[in-house]
């Protein structure tokens, strides 16, 4: 399966990227050169696939943005949008509150592994992106049916060698428990993997700052963690909890059960009304 360099795909005119920030995205992002239905001029529509993989078999979250011509942001979402994935319509919702990237949301099941054609139609304009949609047995990623990954965690009395713990400013409160004691309390799991001051993309600080709003309506019920991607303000080295879940892409954010299965995966942007609809979902 090829892979595309998430870091590549970069909206330079307005600082603002899709990517992920510690490897490449399983799947490729097509920007479609479409044609005005005046005849009069050619434009282009930019759909850009934000989500990072999707696997077959299971209900999947897919997220995608239309850019402007010009790749400097997202267009606004002011309009209805078409969306089909191999030629079957789908039903979309629009995302606007508290993130920077505008999305269609979109819940769908895969059949297979392969490569599905996602497809819009926004103003009279149509583009398509591929979806990479991978097989189960591959991944090493949890899933939503597949349980997290007991893993250590750093926290203030145990650093795991990872300094800062938090590159939020201000530090956020999220790094009490270690991931592993965490599932031990069999309590429903946020975890969030995601590095404000190092992302690629302008997503990690924000939903950070999202998930942090919603623990005073849910920690009671759900315990929230913040993991580190890397070791260090500077280098490559990964903390060691983004390695034991073989992450190539982040933010990512898992919600999990008591159980310690995973419920939903809600990677790269999500807004405040996903996140609250998801964590609702979590504790009913």
């Amino acid at each position: 399966m090829s892979a595309m360099n998430r870091r590549e795909f970069l909206l330079a005119g307005a600082g603002l990227t899709v990517l992920a920030a510690c490897g490449s995205k399983k799947g490729d992002d097509v920007v479609a050169k479409v044609t005005d239905p005046s005849g009069t001029k050619a434009k282009r529509l930019n759909l850009v696939v934000a989500t990072y993989f999707h696997v077959a078999g299971i209900d999947e979250r897919v997220t995608a943005a239309i850019i402007n011509a010009e790749g400097s942001g997202p267009v606004p979402l002011d309009g209805p949008v078409e969306l089909t994935i191999d030629g079957q319509r789908v039903e979309s919702t629009t995302h606007t509150d508290g993130t920077p990237l505008p999305y269609l949301l979109v819940h769908h099941r895969f059949a297979a592994p392969g490569v599905a054609m996602l497809r819009a139609t926004f103003k009279g304009a149509t583009g398509e992106a591929a979806l990479q949609v991978v097989d189960p047995a591959t991944l090493r990623v949890p899933f939503p049916g597949k349980p997290l990954i007991s893993a250590p965690s750093p926290t203030a009395a145990a650093t795991l060698g990872v300094d800062p713990i938090c590159t939020a400013d201000p530090v956020c409160p999220l790094h009490e428990v270690s991931l592993d004691a965490a599932l031990a309390e069999k309590r429903p799991l946020a975890v969030l993997f995601s590095t404000p001051a190092r992302c690629q993309s302008r997503f990690c600080g924000p939903v950070l700052d999202t998930l942090v709003e919603q623990h005073s309506a849910f920690g009671d019920k759900v315990r929230f963690l913040h993991v580190e991607i890397y070791k260090a303000r500077t280098g490559s080295e990964l903390a060691p909890t983004v390695s034991a879940y073989g992450l190539e892409q982040e933010p990512i954010l898992f919600l999990a059960g008591a159980d310690g299965v995973v419920r939903e995966r809600l990677d790269n942007a999500y807004d405040r009304v996903e996140l609250k609809a998801a964590l609702a979902r979590l504790v009913s």
